[in-house]
């Protein structure tokens, strides 16, 4: 909703741009426009004047990942779990930056640190069986994916995996039950 998010940023500059909050805003409409290098900067503007602010600081990680600069990534996700281990979004984020560096085992272990964060969302249980597919762990991952089905994967991702995964394991009635789904 980039008007609204326009809007917003406008908004909250007139009343104030030094606040964190504005800057925060600021930062999450250039992300939206794909400006990723002027987004951090504005981040980085609201750490200089709240370092304990977790949004800016777990935005500035997806900002490094979508850079590729996955050190720097890493580093915000990070700090963001330094000040709130609570946050899913920098475990999440912590898990994409490892399985962008083909690291599924380091990846598996902050998706399922998500997972415990947030059990009935989709995509955290999508994310860790993709990781156990990667590692070789065949019937982990269908439970992962199944696990996701039962969360309302309204994307369809999980039944298109599970579907693909009975297919591999020769299980064809499960596997035509998933593509029949999806």
């Amino acid at each position: 909703r980039r008007a609204e998010l326009s809007h917003l940023a406008h908004m909250s500059a007139k009343v104030n741009k030094f606040l964190p909050e504005t800057c925060c805003i600021i930062g999450n409409y250039y992300s939206l426009k794909g400006q990723h290098e002027r987004a951090i900067s504005y981040f980085q503007r609201c750490l200089r004047t709240n370092s304990r602010f977790l949004s800016a600081w777990t935005l500035m990680g997806h900002e490094y990942v979508e850079l590729k600069n996955t050190s720097a990534a890493v580093s915000s996700y990070r700090r963001a779990i330094a000040v709130s281990a609570s946050d899913y979004r920098a475990w999440y984020g912590l898990g994409q930056t490892y399985e962008m560096l083909h690291l599924y085992q380091y990846a598996l272990h902050y998706f399922r640190k998500a997972t415990a964060l947030r059990p009935s969302d989709p995509r955290m249980w999508c994310a860790v069986g993709n990781c156990l597919c990667k590692l070789g762990l065949t019937s982990d991952a269908i439970l992962a994916y199944e696990r996701a089905v039962g969360s309302r994967d309204h994307e369809g991702i999980a039944v298109k995996e599970l579907a693909r995964l009975h297919r591999a394991c020769g299980n064809t009635s499960d596997a035509a039950t998933y593509f029949v789904h999806f």
